[in-house]
Parts: C-alpha cells; sequence; structure tokens
C-alpha cells in the first residue's frame, strides 16, 4: 500500500458480477494508471460469506477487501462506515460498482477537490443500457461508441431539479469527502437501511458550516444497467428512507 493515498474509493458490493468485472478492467487501462498510485480501492462485500475470486483479486497494492455478513436488506451505510474505518485517504468517495469514469474524470475530481477545500466538488452521470464492458481498448470519452445509447440520469429530470432547486435538497455523484470531516459527523447514518436518502443526508450534513456543493459537468461517470435489487430498493424500503430523511431534514417538509 502506498504511503500517500490521497483518494479511497469505498465499493460496497453484493452480487452483481458483471459490473464489478467491469469495474476491475478499468482499473487495468491506461486512464487507470493516472490514478492509481493516489488511490486506494476498499470493497466491502455485504453477503452470507465472502467470494474467494475477489479476495485473490483483490490481493494487492491499493486495494482492499472487507466482508460484512448479512444475508437480509443490504445494509449499503453500515458497509460504507465499515470502509471509511479503515480508509486511508485524505479524501473519500462512496463509488457505486456500476459506475465507470470517462475520459479522465476519476483524475480531474480529485485535483478538483484538492484545489477548493470549502468546496463539495460532485459530477454527474449519464445512464447506460450496457450492464457489461467487455473492451476498453476505446478512448472511453465523448466519440466512444460505449456512451452512443445513453440519456440523462433522474436526479437531473424536472421534477428532481425541482428539489435541488427550490427545496433545497442536496444531491451529486461521487461527492468526494474530506475524510477529518466526514468523520467529525459520523460518517453515514446507519438508520438508512436499504436504497434511497442516505447520499442526501451526508451530503446536507457534510455542508454544514460554510460548505458549498459544487456539480462540475466536467466529471461523467457513466451508470451501467442493472434489473432492481431484491432485498434493497423495493418500493417499502424506499418509502421508510424517504420519510426518515425528510423526519430529520425538517418536521412538516
Amino acid at each position: 500500500m502506498t504511503n500517500d493515498v490521497k483518494l479511497s474509493l469505498i465499493v460496497t458490493y453484493r452480487q452483481r458480477e458483471n459490473h464489478l468485472k467491469t469495474f476491475m478492467k478499468w482499473w487495468e487501462t491506461d486512464r487507470a494508471k493516472k490514478i492509481c498510485d493516489l488511490c486506494e480501492i476498499i470493497l466491502v462485500e455485504v453477503d452470507v460469506s465472502p467470494s474467494e475470486w475477489i479476495q485473490e483479486y483483490f490481493y494487492r497494492d491499493n486495494f482492499q477487501y472487507l466482508h460484512l455478513e448479512n444475508g437480509g436488506v443490504f445494509h449499503k451505510t453500515k458497509a460504507l462506515n465499515m470502509g471509511l474505518l479503515r480508509s486511508k485517504g485524505q479524501y473519500i468517495a462512496a463509488f457505486d460498482v456500476d459506475l465507470i469514469p470517462i475520459s479522465d474524470t476519476l483524475l480531474k475530481h480529485l485535483q478538483m477537490a484538492q484545489l477548493s477545500p470549502q468546496l463539495l466538488i460532485t459530477g454527474y452521470r449519464v445512464m447506460s443500457d450496457l450492464e457489461m464492458i467487455d473492451d476498453f481498448n476505446t478512448s472511453m470519452d465523448f466519440s466512444s461508441n460505449i456512451i452512443t445509447d445513453t440519456y440523462v440520469a433522474p436526479e437531473d429530470k424536472e421534477t428532481a431539479l425541482w428539489k435541488h432547486l427550490i427545496r433545497k435538497e442536496r444531491f451529486g455523484v461521487v461527492p468526494l469527502f474530506e475524510r477529518q470531516r466526514l468523520l467529525k459527523i459520523g460518517g453515514w447514518d446507519e438508520k438508512f437501511i436499504g436504497w434511497g436518502g442516505e447520499d442526501q443526508d451526508i451530503i446536507e450534513r457534510y455542508l454544514e458550516s460554510g460548505r458549498y456543493l459544487c456539480r462540475s459537468p466536467e466529471l461523467v461517470y457513466l451508470h451501467l444497467s442493472h434489473p432492481p435489487n431484491p432485498g434493497w430498493n423495493e418500493p417499502h424500503l424506499v418509502e421508510q428512507n424517504r420519510k426518515y430523511y425528510y423526519a430529520k431534514k425538517k418536521p412538516g417538509f
């Protein structure tokens, strides 16, 4: 492990093999080599038992593998906090296993964060119909066929933008948090279980005391397709988390 880690990516995972294999392949590309020495990747597998093939892959410099025993509802916030406590980077990002940086996005993202300590720098995502990418020989930029069939992410549709602009809800893709401040505010709220709300909640808590959110169109991540996740984003779990989020935000909001 390098002693000069600037960015820790915490990847939570359960039974999304196609996405994880694509993620692993990206880290073998020339694009990844530009930032690999500055990063550590902490994968937290949330499942009944650990996957040996993943452990073998992650047994290398700048990679960590952790296992959170859990066969029930996917407890992402608990897994993120587990990764946070093992992290060494100056900056921390919760990095979804279905995201792939376009071009030099990840390197630019870190550079912007280092230049702007009072800003929480976040990016955007474009949604793809692809579930897996087998070949990264293309340039993986805006001229690539890989991102030809894409569409705008839900958080940038009109109804979501109304929440951002009028109701002051905060969201951004791959926010880079300063590790010490993240620890100071207690990390992710583990009362969020399943999908939804935990990302907005931590951004809003982090932004207190004179910090501001900045979403940059220079930072674009490709979001790979996947079917609904059993034990994670069923409607009753989403509703439960949204109610908890709004109760925390402001009574009657």
